[in-house]
């Protein structure tokens, strides 16, 4: 037990190792980027690289053309020159467009008509027309009914009679108000078919309208139009030399190798504080052994995890402790503490550790 525990491997600074992975991946982007320039040769011409200070990664790309490609590069020049003399003639006709602007158009928002005029001349027509036939069908059926009850000898102011009346005057009254609600049917009819009449024409209006508003924009956008068909018609392609796939070279994984070497300083201090305790286990194990089957190892410097309980009547703490090896959990006094009030209760049991002989407290 007279050997030193193995100390702890220090954590990696992460200031440090964030400006090793920057560093790294500056190196394989200038690896990189030198993998990847190379020059072409064909029939349009070479691309090569130059030194040039100026630009981030210290090169510069130049493309020259083959003399039939210059020459085409040339004429698109020519004619992309032409195509803009033609766009700035072409910009009277947009100012001019632009200068007439736009008439918005005049959309109606509510359906028009008197509908209830409609609804009361239907009305009026169709109970006209019931009533027309139902006049002379109940006069005529009147005069028939107070013949048939003169004919049977039932005066006016007789029971039979005045029931007779009733049920007459009943049915009249319930023809005509058949004849009143048909009439008044046909008014909501005529006053719907009125509405979707006006609807039809208002909606077409509208249509009407909104065509000739498009029929406006149409006219202002035709000369925005041309120039732009003129402007994409002078655009120049860059002739450019052979594809190359570039290479792709992996960043360096700083982080990951200082990670690796960090968990492998850590699995042999942890080999080696297994290895320390296993023998501490089998020095302490022995020392115990040669002593009083009373004398226990009460060294606070053997003991972990220790938490005061509470005094003895004599001045002892009483504590609950493990010890440094490991095993279960235990409960007892402080070697050191006996020392000073009941010294002859503890003895040395090897190593320059303490015992307490529980007997003698």
């Amino acid at each position: 037990m007279g050997k030193k525990a193995p100390a702890a491997p220090k954590p990696v600074d992460p200031v440090q190792s964030a400006n090793a992975q920057a560093a790294a991946n500056i190196a394989s982007a200038t690896a990189q980027q030198h993998l990847n320039m190379i020059g072409t040769a064909g029939p349009d011409g070479t691309v090569r690289y130059e030194a040039d200070p100026t630009q981030p990664g210290g090169y510069n790309q130049v493309t020259t053309l083959s003399p039939g490609q210059q020459q085409n590069y040339d004429l698109s020049n020519q004619i992309y020159g032409q195509t803009l003399g033609i766009g700035q003639d072409q910009l009277g006709r947009i100012s001019q467009a632009l200068g007439q602007g736009l008439t918005p158009p005049q959309l109606q928002g509510q359906i028009g008509g008197d509908f209830n005029e409609t609804v009361n001349q239907a009305r009026d027509a169709a109970y006209n027309q019931a009533t027309s036939r139902l006049d002379p069908q109940f006069a005529t059926r009147e005069n028939q009914m107070r013949t048939q009850l003169a004919n049977q000898g039932l005066g006016q102011n007789s029971a039979s009679y005045q029931n007779a009346q009733d049920a007459f005057g009943r049915e009249r009254n319930d023809a005509y108000a058949l004849a009143r609600n048909d009439a008044f049917g046909q008014g909501l009819a005529a006053q719907n078919q009125g509405f979707n009449q006006s609807g039809a024409q208002g909606t077409f209006a509208n249509q009407a309208a909104q065509q000739g508003f498009q029929n406006q924009a149409t006219q202002q956008n035709q000369p925005i139009n041309q120039l732009s068909a003129l402007m994409g018609m002078g655009q120049v392609a860059q002739p450019n030399g052979i594809q190359y796939s570039p290479t792709q070279v992996g960043q360096t994984d700083v982080l990951g190798a200082q990670a690796l070497n960090q968990q492998g300083q850590w699995n042999r201090y942890n080999a080696q504080t297994q290895a320390s305790n296993s023998m501490g286990q089998g020095l302490l194990g022995g020392l115990f052994s040669l002593g009083s089957a009373a004398i226990t190892a009460s060294d606070i410097r053997l003991k972990k995890n220790i938490v005061r309980l509470g005094t003895r009547p004599d001045g002892l703490g009483v504590y609950a402790y493990d010890y440094i090896w490991g095993g279960p959990r235990q409960i007892g006094v402080m070697a050191q503490e006996v020392q000073r009030i009941k010294p002859e209760a503890v003895s040395e049991i090897g190593g320059g550790y303490l015992g307490v002989d529980y007997g003698l407290l």
